[in-house]
C-alpha cells in the first residue's frame, strides 16, 4: 500500500461506508459516477430538481472515494447495461469531470464522528459546469447549533435548512467555474 493509502486509511478508521446523497440542478440524464479504479459508484438514467434526489448507502475502500468521475450523456443515444445497477451506456458524452473527494474532507468531522457518531454523509450535487462536493455528519433533529441535524456541513455546498415547509436557513453553492457563493431555497 502507498503512503497516501496509508494516510487515507489511518484518517477514514472506522468509516467504512455511509449515506450517499446525489441531487441535481438541472435535468441530468444518462449520469454515471465512478471511483478511483473505475467501478461504478452510482448511476441514474434521468434526474430532475427539485426533487430528483437519490439517496442510499455506500461502501469505499477508505470510508470515502479518493475521487469521483462524473459524466453525463446525450439521453437520445444512451442505454442502461445489463442488470439493475448497470451504468448508462452509449451516446455521445456531454461532460465528463473529476473530482478530489477525500483529500477535501478536514479531520475534524471524522474525529466528530468517533467520539460522538453519527452518519457520515457524502453528498454530489450535479451542475451543469460540474459536480459539487459535500459533506456533515447527521444525528438527531435539533441536535446541531442552527436547530438542524447536521453537523460539520462542508464542502461546495450545504442544503437549506427547512422545517414545517419554512426555509429557517439558506443553502448555497459554490459556483464550479466562477468561485461565487449562490444562496439557494433547498
Amino acid at each position: 500500500m502507498s503512503p497516501e493509502d496509508e494516510a487515507l486509511k489511518r484518517k477514514f478508521r472506522g468509516l467504512e461506508g455511509g449515506q450517499l446523497r446525489v441531487d441535481s440542478l438541472f435535468r441530468v440524464q444518462g449520469l454515471n459516477i465512478f471511483d478511483e479504479h473505475g467501478w461504478l459508484f452510482f448511476t441514474a438514467a434521468s434526474m430532475t430538481p427539485p426533487r430528483g434526489r437519490a439517496t442510499a448507502s455506500y461502501g469505499a475502500e477508505f470510508g470515502v472515494p479518493k475521487f469521483l468521475r462524473v459524466e453525463w450523456r446525450d439521453p437520445a443515444s444512451s442505454f442502461r447495461a445489463e442488470g439493475p445497477h448497470g451504468a448508462m451506456l452509449g451516446g455521445t458524452i456531454i461532460a465528463d469531470h473529476t473530482v478530489s473527494v477525500a483529500s477535501r474532507i478536514p479531520d475534524a468531522p471524522l474525529e466528530d464522528r468517533r467520539r460522538n457518531g453519527g452518519g457520515f454523509r457524502l453528498k454530489i450535487r450535479i451542475h451543469p459546469d460540474g459536480p459539487l462536493i459535500g459533506w456533515d455528519l447527521e444525528r438527531a433533529p435539533g441536535s446541531a447549533p442552527d436547530g438542524s441535524k447536521f453537523h460539520h456541513a462542508g464542502g461546495d455546498f450545504q442544503e437549506a435548512y427547512i422545517y414545517n415547509g419554512k426555509v429557517l436557513r439558506k443553502g448555497w453553492y459554490i459556483h464550479p467555474k466562477t468561485g461565487e457563493r449562490i444562496e439557494t431555497d433547498f
